[in-house]
């Protein structure tokens, strides 16, 4: 098994490419609609990715900013991966010319004139090497009245994927290392720290390989899968473990010597292993059928790691077992007395019960569309040059495309005069920050000479042409039936999601005339995947529940035993979603499958309860009995897989990246609730006596 291990580390390393793949089409597939329909605005009106330097003094018009400025503009124009560059000496005249223009001063002066932008157009698909390229260009010129923030879909994409790539490598490493000290702690045996980690990574390894091998990369969300996988493996190696020694303590008991402990133990784990697993794959299962490209994927993986975290734990870890020596570690000193699980807890369970009922009304509370700011941590160079930048014209890039609801030309005088007022009353919403369109295009072009001689209709057809950079392109279509205007969106302060952000933009161009025919950019993209993430949420739980009915009955059956586990299994998600509502922590598309992980994990420790009880049912034992000789046999493997699965993920508290940050800490709420869902509000609701009794021998 340690040679199957070393190959599977041997083909990772060789064939399967672990550098996290996000880009800005990360939100989607290229057959999703919201996608096609952001292509399709590029293909119409063709723009590209722009990164904005956004340089702060205290006198912009001062000779001696304009030209840094202009040594600025061309380090940022020499580089290979820029394609053009736009500032105050690079477009207009100056910073006279600028602030005079009603094109200019939009694209390139913030509103109160403390900051001008030197702005970077790219078609480079890979970013890296660019923004490695600008930071070091920042470093070289950024002073004290010459301060520089950047920004830019571009910029922000790169950021997540360092950040991501060092939580992959740092936190993961450490999670094992965590998850393995533990283990060695509790079990006090080499050979099964040995057989359990040597297991646990090879789960991982094939996962990474099958995936690969399915033409997936790493991405925005599956760079935790190796982690989950790890768990879902040592779960089940924990109760097969746990099982080995109540075997082997049982045999010492009765003076009986087992032929065989693994054997035993993997006969008496594998039925509730199973259906832990076809659980399991179900709730990732719910997430293939989303839209959102990296909730497919990390359904897709979820699938696939928890099939192979079964097929490992039951064919790598049982050699290890017959290998190891049963003995009692330290913590057993540490243990309640047997009659500790006869108690039924009632208050202890009306109280989860009740905190529950209270926690589910912050369900209404949560949000699934937090601030791109919230993606990283506040008071860093990072954080604050995006909020810099994003107070003095907005961050996040959205593209809106309009026609008039007779679908008349938009070249006439009548249509660009709504135009304009559309343009300025697009301005006066509180969530845009610049605008920029062709009735600022037009009015740039009627400040050159003898402009007014030629009307609308002829300026509009001379910016399509090469001396002028075919710039008329990029925002009226060649029918002249429609027009584009860009929108630089505010996440400071924001207080809608944002698909009903651009729904309130839509209802203005109702009301001047037009209907928005096509919307574009990062910022609905992320609007979407909101949305989207709620949905799968609620769509993914009800599912998961509805199928879980099925398999409570065919476990427990029995009535009670299948609503006692339905009910408890309901606390979990209910509890958690709740606690974040209540707490406000935003729950974006990278934490959000710590849901799934909990329940997960509830789920698992449900199930192995349950066979117990059948287990001790078959041996004679009725009713309560049977539950308290469930929970004595079945709570250490509850509550240490719990506490080691708690133990690793407490490390990625410790991440710089916040939503790695929240992903641990859901994690750790829920294995709380998990153990108070299963060893308290479970045995009471399936198996406790409505009066109290003697306790039975």
């Amino acid at each position: 098994m340690l040679g199957v291990a070393f190959l599977l580390l041997f083909l990772v390393a060789k064939f399967v490419n672990l550098r996290p793949a996000v880009d800005e089409s990360f939100f989607f597939s290229s057959s999703d609609p919201e996608y096609q329909q952001t292509k399709k605005v590029e293909e119409q009106f063709p723009s590209k990715p722009e990164i904005i330097l956004t340089v702060a003094s205290n006198d912009i018009s001062s000779p001696a900013y304009s030209e840094k400025i202009g040594k600025l503009t061309r380090r940022v124009a020499a580089l290979d991966d820029v394609d053009s560059v736009k500032s105050i000496t690079s477009g207009p005249k100056g910073i006279a010319d600028a602030l005079a223009s009603p094109f200019w001063s939009r694209l390139l002066i913030e509103r109160h004139k403390k900051s001008t932008n030197v702005i970077a157009f790219t078609s480079a698909k890979e970013s890296e090497k660019l923004i490695r390229q600008l930071e070091g260009i920042m470093h070289e010129f950024d002073s004290d009245n010459f301060r520089i923030h950047i920004a830019g879909p571009p910029y922000v994409v790169e950021m997540i994927r360092r950040s991501l790539a060092h939580d992959f490598w740092y936190f993961s490493l450490t999670a094992v290392v965590l998850f393995g000290l533990t283990m060695a702690v509790m079990f006090r045996s080499a050979r099964l720290f040995l057989g359990m980690l040597t297991t646990c990574i090879s789960a991982v390894l094939l996962t990474l390989l099958l995936q690969s091998a399915f033409g997936t990369r790493i991405g925005i969300l599956t760079v935790n899968l190796g982690t989950i996988v790890f768990v879902v493996t040592l779960s089940h190696l924990v109760y097969m473990t746990f099982n080995w020694q109540t075997l082997a303590n049982r045999a010492h008991r009765m003076d009986k010597e087992s032929p065989d402990l693994a054997l035993a133990a993997l006969r008496m784990t594998l039925p509730p292993s199973f259906w832990s697993m076809i659980c399991a794959s179900l709730g990732f299962g719910s997430l293939i059928l989303v839209q959102a490209k990296p909730l497919r994927e990390l359904g897709f993986g979820g699938v696939l790691g928890s099939v192979v975290a079964f097929v490992c734990a039951y064919t790598m870890y049982p050699p290890f077992l017959r290998w190891a020596v049963p003995r009692e570690s330290k913590i057993v000193e540490l243990e309640p007395p047997r009659k500790f699980w006869t108690r039924r807890f009632a208050w202890t369970a009306l109280a989860v019960i009740v905190a529950t009922a209270g926690l589910a009304f912050g369900l209404t509370r949560i949000n699934t569309d937090p601030s791109l700011l919230d993606y990283f941590k506040p008071h860093t160079p990072l954080r604050d040059g995006l909020e810099y930048v994003d107070g003095s014209g907005g961050a996040n890039p959205l593209t809106l495309v309009v026609k008039a609801n007779d679908g008349a030309a938009l070249d006439t005088h009548e249509a660009f005069s709504r135009l304009r007022s559309l343009h300025y009353a697009f301005e006066a919403d509180k969530d845009v920050g610049t605008v920029l369109s062709l009735p600022t295009l037009v009015a740039e072009a009627d400040r050159t000479p003898f402009a007014e001689f030629l009307g609308t209709p002829k300026i509009v057809s001379k910016l399509d042409e090469p001396k002028y950079a075919r710039v008329g392109k990029s925002f009226i279509s060649d029918d002249r039936s429609e027009a584009v205007y860009l929108l630089r969106m505010k996440e400071e302060g924001r207080s809608k999601m944002r698909v009903q952000v651009v729904n309130d933009l839509r209802g203005i161009a109702q009301k001047h005339g037009f209907k928005v025919v096509l919307v574009g950019g990062i910022y609905y993209l992320q609007g979407r995947l909101a949305q989207l993430v709620a949905s799968s949420l609620v769509t993914g739980l009800f599912w998961l529940n509805g199928l879980f009915v099925v398999i409570a009955w065919i476990v427990a059956r029995s009535i009670r035993g299948a609503v006692a586990m339905i009910a408890s299994l309901m606390i979990v998600p209910l509890a958690m979603l709740g606690g974040i509502g209540w707490l406000h922590v935003p729950l974006d598309v990278i934490s959000a499958p710590a849901t799934n992980v909990c329940i997960g994990i509830a789920i698992d420790s449900m199930i192995h309860l349950v066979f117990g009880v059948r287990r001790a049912q078959r041996d004679g034992a009725k009713g309560w009995t049977a539950w308290i000789a469930a929970r004595e046999e079945q709570w250490r493997g509850i509550v240490y897989s719990d506490v080691i699965i708690a133990a690793g993920f407490a490390i990625f508290v410790l991440s710089d990246f916040p939503p790695t940050q929240r992903f641990g800490l859901v994690v750790l709420a829920g294995c709380v609730v998990d153990i108070l869902a299963n060893l308290v509000v479970l045995p009471l609701l399936g198996g406790a006596q409505f009066k109290r009794s003697a306790a039975p021998a």
